[in-house]
Order: C-alpha cells, then structure tokens, then sequence
C-alpha cells in the first residue's frame, strides 16, 4: 500500500508491516521515515538489524543470506540501502520475488535517496508495495515550507512568531536539513517558549558556514536574486568574509576543474569522485561549468583577490559590494 509521509506513524501504530519501501530525493524526510521503522521494529522484538548497501558490485545473494535466522535473535529487520532506485535486473527479480513470499519473522526496510518516474513505476517498487508499505517522498514546496517549519517549532514546544518563520523559509531556501538543524539549535537554546526574529538572528550567527555554501551554490546557478538574499543575510550577522571567500574560492574550483577535465575527455564519473563531489550536486556543478567559460572564471577569481584585498584594508571599496557584483558578473 501506498502511504504519505505524514500516514507512516499511524500505519505503525497499527502494525508491523513486513515490508517497507521509502523512496525520495528529500533525505531528512527518508532518514525520519526510517528511524520511525526501525524504532517500531524493535519495539515489537526485531532486535536484531542489518545493514546492507547496495552498489555496482553487491552481490544479491547477500539479501538472502541476510535472511538465515540467527542464533540470538528469531526476528530481524534487514536494512537495505538501494541509493540510486535502481537494483539492476537481478537485484529486481530478488526483490520481487520477496515481496511475494514475505517472511513474518523479518523486516524488509528498502530506503532509496533517487526516486524518479522509472523506479516509482517498476514491477519491483509494486511489488514491495503490495506486500507492505510503501511511502514516496516528495520535496516540500516553497508555499508548503513555512508551515512545515512552523509545525516542526511547535513539536519542539516553541511559539514562533509569524516573521520568524518567514524568516526561516526565506533563509534556508528549501533545505530541510539545514532547517531541522536550525530549529534543533533554537530549542537547545531557548526551550519551549515564544521565539521572535531576534532570537533566530541571534542564533544563527554561528552558522553562517551554512550560508556561505549556500551562497555558493546559488553563485554556481547564476541565481542573481537568491544569492543577494544570501549576502544581505550574512552581512546583517556580520559573518567572516573569509568564511565567505574560503567557501566560493572551493566551488569555482571544483567546476573549473571539472570543466576542464570534461575538455580533456576524462570520465565524468571518474572526476566526480576525484573532486569529492557528491550527487546531490553533481547537477550543480555540471550546470556551471557547461554555462561558464575561461574568461568567466578568471574573472571570478579576480573579483574573490579584491574582495580579500578590500577585506584587509589594502584595496579601496566595500567588499560587500565587490561580493555582490561577482555574483552579477555570473549571472550575466
């Protein structure tokens, strides 16, 4: 059966069920949703867990060895990480398989961090489905944002004033990682009471290492009006300009290395993982170096040089300023 994220603590509630498939590109919500299954599988006595993770090389017949029982515990849940979504035909024929002989004894937990339209849709993800739970999640929207972030502050005991939350939404742009971690940070500081503007600005400030990646990231993209929000943001908390600058000096980096290397005919994949990029934002990075060309960077790093000179009192100018008109220079 087919539920949403909100529906899983209730159908827990209910009962076990011997097979869970979580799938979606939000990982906050896939890692909530499986903390939630494995809490109630060792409440109802699985006490005993395995982790598998599954990659190019995993050899399927470790799902069913997975499943011999053990000689301490008789119930057992078997976590298995299927990040890309895709088993591969081997791997779908195990798992279809599974789903229609399920064992009661054990717990089937597939949690994938890529969820698109062909894995949602394949006999496998059915499969699993109709034997047990499956939840698909789905990225919270912009509108959906601050009374997500609302609810959240609520469950922590806080009382969020309206244009705190605002404030939030705006400032976090989406990730809920980084929200949830805002939100934890608060209530560690200030408990359950009414939070006002002042108490985020406050708290904030020591995360402004967040921000400047964030900057990054919407300076990559080319999001002009973003990425001025950001910079207004990290100025009101006076945030290190060298944080700032350590932060956008790291990700031209990578997308002009990658850029090159993609000129010079290396794999994709390959320099990927020389240049630790994650997937998360691989399309981040391709983006910019296919948009961006020699004289855009140089002309990236000339403007980073000023604003280190100006930050030092060596150049004339507002660094903030030269910050501002680096981002233009590539938006353009």
């Amino acid at each position: 059966m087919s539920i949403g994220v909100q529906q899983l603590a209730g159908s827990l509630q209910r009962g076990l069920a011997p097979v869970y498939l979580i799938g979606g590109e939000e990982p906050l919500l896939v890692q909530e949703c499986c903390d939630q299954i494995r809490e109630a599988a060792k409440a109802q006595g699985f006490d005993e867990r395995e982790l598998l993770h599954v990659d190019g090389k995993f050899d399927w017949s470790e799902l069913q060895r997975a499943a011999t029982p053990s000689l301490f515990a008789s119930r057992k849940l078997i976590d298995l990480r299927l990040r890309t979504g895709k088993p591969g035909r081997e791997g779908a024929k195990v798992l279809t398989e599974w789903a229609e002989s399920p064992d009661p004894d054990l717990v089937l937990l597939v949690s994938c961090e890529q969820w698109d339209a062909s894995s949602r849709k394949s006999k496998w993800a059915a499969g699993l489905g109709k034997a047990g739970e499956r939840v698909d999640v789905w990225p919270v929207k912009a509108r959906e944002l601050p009374g997500w972030l609302e609810r959240r502050m609520r469950q922590h005991g806080m009382q969020p004033e309206a244009e705190v939350v605002e404030l939030l939404a705006d400032r976090l742009e989406g990730n809920l990682l980084a929200a949830s971690q805002e939100i934890d940070r608060l209530a560690l500081l200030k408990g359950a009471c009414k939070i006002t503007v002042d108490d985020v600005l406050r708290a904030v400030a020591d995360s402004s290492r967040f921000d400047a990646f964030t900057l990054a990231e919407h300076m990559l993209n080319g999001n002009l009006s973003a990425g001025l929000r950001v910079v207004s943001g990290l100025r009101r908390v006076d945030t290190p300009l060298p944080m700032i600058m350590g932060a956008l000096t790291k990700e031209l980096k990578t997308a002009e290395s990658f850029r090159l290397a993609m000129r010079s005919g290396e794999s994709e994949s390959a320099v990927f993982r020389r240049l630790n990029v994650w997937h998360s934002r691989q399309q981040v990075v391709r983006a910019a170096a296919r948009r961006l060309d020699t004289r855009k960077f140089f002309g990236a790093f000339k403007l980073l040089l000023t604003v280190d000179r100006q930050s030092k009192g060596r150049a004339p100018g507002d660094p903030w300023q030269t910050l501002e008109n680096l981002l233009a220079s590539l938006a353009a």
